[in-house]
């Protein structure tokens, strides 16, 4: 039987925060690609918070990243199977010092 191999994900920072806080990544999963707006918010419960927003979908999220039982996402994907790719996104930019 065969093995269906899960699509290259890669993540990439087009746009530093500027001084409105307001930065763009982009996250490829194989051919389809996602822009996305993010900002900085305050968390007062642990980790890092930040308001993620998927361009031309208009959806919002609120996403905190740091320590793994830190982490959280309003998204389907996360409320399903306790990751995303806002998490995990956000948790590399961070791990790269990007932001």
């Amino acid at each position: 039987m065969a093995q269906t191999q899960r699509p290259g994900r890669a993540i990439r920072l087009v746009r530093s925060p500027g001084r409105d806080g307001v930065g763009v990544f982009v996250v490829r999963a194989g051919a389809e690609m996602a822009h996305y707006t993010f900002r900085e918010i305050p968390c007062e419960i642990g980790g890092r918070g930040f308001a993620v927003h998927r361009l031309g979908l208009g959806n919002l999220y609120h996403v905190r990243i740091g320590r793994r039982v830190d982490c959280s996402c309003e998204c389907l994907g996360f409320l399903a199977h306790g990751r995303c790719r806002h998490v995990l996104g956000l948790l590399a930019l961070a791990r790269h010092e990007k932001i």
